[in-house]
């Protein structure tokens, strides 16, 4: 089962839904990746575009997503204390969908281009992992596109298996797994 406010704390760092609240870092984290010339992660351009967004985000987070064809799948932002800013965002997809067993996976993350080297994506991992044992699930699936080689790194530094490719319907995927026995390494040792 998805929860809707889901706050997983690790240090200092912790994941948090998305609030009508981070409007101001939500745009200000869109401006980055556009200026890196990336897809925006929100893309709303006003508050009320900013409002259907939160309000979309929680309507695919309710396990019925997967009832109308779509990937249950909650997005929760890295933040550091209570600061607004946002480090990193991520999708935890906890049900087994095609999409999520083939190209998708269970979890996902992207962090700003500006913010990038600082470990933010390993943070962000580490505690999506954590989140989603906590849950119950037993093993986690990540993928990363063939030419992410900075996304590959921390998957792999993380302990990730990697269990081939998924290269079909337009997508070139490195398919990596995660089991609960197994405790990530975060430490790169």
């Amino acid at each position: 089962m998805l929860k809707q406010e889901t706050e997983r704390s690790g240090g200092e760092y912790a994941l948090v839904a998305p609030r009508l609240s981070h409007y101001q870092a939500v745009s200000a984290m869109d401006e980055d990746f556009a200026a890196a010339g990336e897809e925006p992660y929100c893309g709303a351009a006003s508050r009320v575009g900013y409002a259907l967004w939160v309000w979309t985000v929680r309507e695919q987070a309710r396990e019925g997503a997967a009832l109308l064809g779509g990937n249950p799948n909650e997005i929760l932002f890295l933040v550091r204390g209570g600061e607004e800013r946002i480090l990193a965002c991520g999708q935890l997809r906890p049900v087994d969908t095609e999409d999520v067993l083939t190209w998708a996976g269970h979890i996902g993350y992207s962090v700003p281009p500006s913010l990038r080297g600082r470990g933010y994506a390993q943070t962000i991992l580490r505690l999506l992992l954590e989140e989603a044992f906590a849950r119950g699930m037993e093993e986690v699936l990540l993928t990363c596109d063939e030419t992410n080689a900075a996304s590959r790194r921390v998957i792999e530094k993380a302990g990730g298996a990697f269990k081939g490719h998924y290269r079909a319907r337009g997508y070139n995927k490195r398919r990596y797994w995660f089991s609960k026995g197994n405790t990530p390494n975060f430490d790169g040792r």
